[in-house]
């Protein structure tokens, strides 16, 4: 299943395994910059709570080729004003039952915010679409067999990483990656739009060497 899909979310990041994380703050390149990374192969970006008005228009010029989703949720209403917006996943910093339940009655993909085995195994229970293990990096590399074994299958996201830790994560079983800083770096401001290309192909030849995620053996 390639970008192209209309499966859904969890459909297309099984398959391409990246999410294209855009930082707070719209400007006049958001959606040229949104635009290249789908050419280059990402199925998936997420935008701040707090630029819910930047969908419409992405979701327009992507036509469908880009799920969008939206970081930072925290309450029930937050989860209503990201799905009225046309997000079609949602990712909390801080995952809660409640607030999985409240996305599954409104049938939207949440995945819920946890960082110690202790909290990924709990979250686990919440009924989310998956965990949102964030900031990663606090802990390295060296944590993703633990973390995906935490998960206990259930499907486990991984917020801000570098390309090299693509590859570490999503050998250890991790169901996607959000990209770091580094990706969009100054390219939203006055940086270089061909550079963009070139960091967005490092994290994209990265996920396809991995290959598609696959449910670990029972």
């Amino acid at each position: 299943m390639s970008p192209m899909t209309d499966g859904g979310p969890l459909e297309v990041l099984a398959e391409t395994r990246l999410i294209a994380s855009f930082p707070a703050g719209v400007t006049p390149r958001t959606v040229a910059t949104a635009s290249i990374l789908a050419e280059e192969g990402f199925g998936a970006l997420t935008v701040d709570l707090a630029d819910l008005d930047i969908i419409g228009r992405l979701t327009t010029v992507l036509g469908g080729r880009v799920e969008i989703g939206v970081h930072g949720v925290r309450t029930a209403d937050d989860l209503t004003k990201a799905q009225s917006a046309g997000a079609t996943y949602v990712m909390a910093p801080i995952g809660t039952k409640v607030l999985a339940q409240a996305a599954a009655r409104r049938s939207l993909p949440l995945f819920a915010g946890a960082l110690p085995p202790a909290e990924i195994a709990t979250a686990a229970t919440f009924g989310a679409a998956g965990i949102l293990v964030h900031p990663a990096e606090v802990l390295g590399t060296n944590y993703a067999p633990y973390a995906v074994a935490a998960a206990g299958g259930c499907p486990l996201i991984v917020g801000g990483s570098s390309p090299y830790g693509v590859t570490q994560w999503l050998n250890a079983g991790a169901y996607a990656v959000v990209t770091d800083s580094s990706l969009l770096s100054d390219v939203l401001g006055s940086g270089d739009l061909g550079f963009l290309r070139d960091r967005a192909r490092n994290y994209t030849s990265e996920a396809q060497r991995v290959g598609p995620w696959r449910p670990p053996a029972s």
